[in-house]
């Protein structure tokens, strides 16, 4: 299956829990290894990774933020960048970017990770619910599909 990850779920997929509260924590720990699972199978290739460079981006300075280990966040990012299948850049979805981007009006870098979805037909998975409940509307449209990481059911995360 081919998939888009948002930022959220793959920088869970690298950051164990660090919460002190314990609530967040166990939180945390629950996200933390449904995004292995869903990382993991992309390693294995069940999975295709198809990601705007942006998101690498984004992963690489949340991780360096969180960890306090700039190089931690570097070297997630490279290893993200190696195991997706697509990495795109601005100038690889400019000429239709636009056009999608009016319509769906959200933020500049939740607009390039929902193009790049709708560009390759992927599923999205994001863990942000705004950003989740403003695409559910585009779907059937521009034949993509989106899920909310938080409700994904772990025993069935083959997607």
């Amino acid at each position: 299956m081919d998939i888009t990850l948002d930022s959220n779920v793959l920088v869970y997929a690298f950051v164990p829990p660090i919460h002190k509260n314990e609530v967040k924590r166990k939180e945390w720990e629950y996200l933390h290894i449904k995004a292995r699972k869903i990382y993991e199978n992309v390693i294995r290739e069940k999975h295709c990774l198809i990601l705007p460079f942006a998101v690498i981006m984004e992963v690489a300075s949340v991780i360096s933020l969180l960890t306090g280990k700039e190089e931690y966040g570097k070297d997630t990012a490279l290893e993200i960048e190696d195991c997706a299948k697509i990495v795109l850049f601005d100038s690889d979805i400019k000429e239709r970017a636009l056009d999608y981007a009016i319509k769906i009006k959200a933020g500049g870098f939740d607009n390039l990770i929902a193009i790049t979805s709708i560009l390759y037909g992927t599923t999205l998975i994001t863990n942000d619910k705004p950003f989740y409940n403003k695409l559910l509307q585009f779907t059937d449209e521009y034949q993509f599909d989106v899920k909310l990481f938080r409700d994904l059911n772990l025993a069935n995360l083959e997607l």
